[in-house]
């Protein structure tokens, strides 16, 4: 074959399932029987909206006991300060009897004790209500909980319960939302493969399921520390999929770019061998083979560079493994 020239593009190639970027699960935060779950399997959710309640008729209960139970504070306040106004008053009587000597100093002692008295009631009072106040916020809380809010825009990918079903911490999940807008893929890589990334890179991603689509993604994460199991660094493709093709769970792989030369002295990888402990290409020289010591830049995995020791025209044999002593006679027939 003649020796052309070509664009070599460097790849790294890795694959794995594809899973959504986001991925959360509602779960109940309070015992109870599940009133209604109002969503299932592929229906698409937005951040906010209601997904499933805990039947909450005991909860409004006590709400509404906790209500009153502030409203009877502040009365309870508004008594107590009203008795101190009262107190302050006749504390302030009985000093301005006193000083004009019309009545004796038991009756102002008892006048003071009696303001020191209200205003321990008045306090006392506040921390009531204080008290009542927190009661009331956190039957709300409560409340709250007994209601099941998707917090992300996506799609439900799991159910767990009907309603009549009885649930609580630590439990299943009542549903799992994905967001599909943006899927990731993780594989793991060598130290010298992850070396040669940096976040922000592109890739091309395709799916199995999806044979032909090729999505465009982009290297958005890599650990900062191997993995002592198998010693490799984890990264992370993410892949834009806003008409969402791409589903959670498809096997996907990813070519990642590395490096380009445009216009470079390329041959198959076959026609360049290990021979002595040097690197040689098969080179016909008229009606006879000799071998040729080269040097080899980046590969695309099918051809590979050749820095020196060929040039573009030359001939050679396409997979230099046959086994042809140098010096034999040929009669070359070039291939395309």
């Amino acid at each position: 074959m003649n020796v052309a020239v070509a664009d070599l593009e460097s790849t790294l190639e890795i694959s794995g399932n594809l899973v959504p970027q986001t991925r959360v699960a509602v779960a109940a935060k309070l015992p109870g029987t599940l009133s209604s779950v109002r969503v299932d399997i592929g229906d698409r959710v937005r951040a906010g909206q209601v997904v499933a309640a805990i039947d909450r008729r005991e909860i409004d209960a006590q709400v509404d006991a906790a209500e009153a139970a502030v409203n009877v504070g502040h009365a309870g306040v508004e008594a107590a300060e009203a008795a101190l106004a009262n107190a302050v008053l006749e504390r302030d009587r009985a000093q301005n009897l006193f000083d004009r000597g019309a009545v004796a100093k038991q009756r102002l002692d008892a006048a003071d004790t009696a303001r020191r008295s209200t205003a321990a009631q008045r306090d006392l009072a506040k921390a009531n209500l204080a008290q009542a106040e927190a009661a009331l916020r956190r039957a709300r809380e409560v409340q709250r909980d007994a209601t099941l809010t998707s917090p992300i825009d996506g799609v439900v990918v799991e159910r767990h319960y009907d309603a009549g079903s009885l649930v609580g911490p630590g439990d299943e999940p009542v549903v799992v939302v994905a967001d599909l807008r943006v899927m990731k893929l993780e594989a793991g890589v060598s130290e010298l493969e992850a070396g040669r990334l940096r976040v922000g890179m592109p890739a091309r991603v395709s799916a199995q399921a999806r044979p032909g689509d090729v999505f465009e993604g982009r290297v958005a994460a890599i650990a900062p520390e191997v993995d002592a199991r198998n010693r490799h660094f984890r990264i992370e493709v993410r892949i834009a999929n806003p008409g969402t093709a791409l589903l959670s769970g498809m096997y996907g792989s990813a070519t990642i770019p590395l490096e380009r030369a445009a216009q470079v002295v390329a041959v198959p990888r076959d026609a360049v061998i290990t021979r002595d402990g040097k690197r040689v290409a098969i080179r016909i020289e008229g009606d006879s083979v000799r071998e040729v010591p080269v040097t080899e830049g980046l590969t695309d995995g099918r051809l590979v560079q050749i820095a020196s020791g060929l040039q573009a025209g030359d001939v050679i044999l396409s997979d230099a493994r046959q086994d042809i002593a140098a010096g034999t006679k040929v009669n070359p027939v070039l291939s395309k």
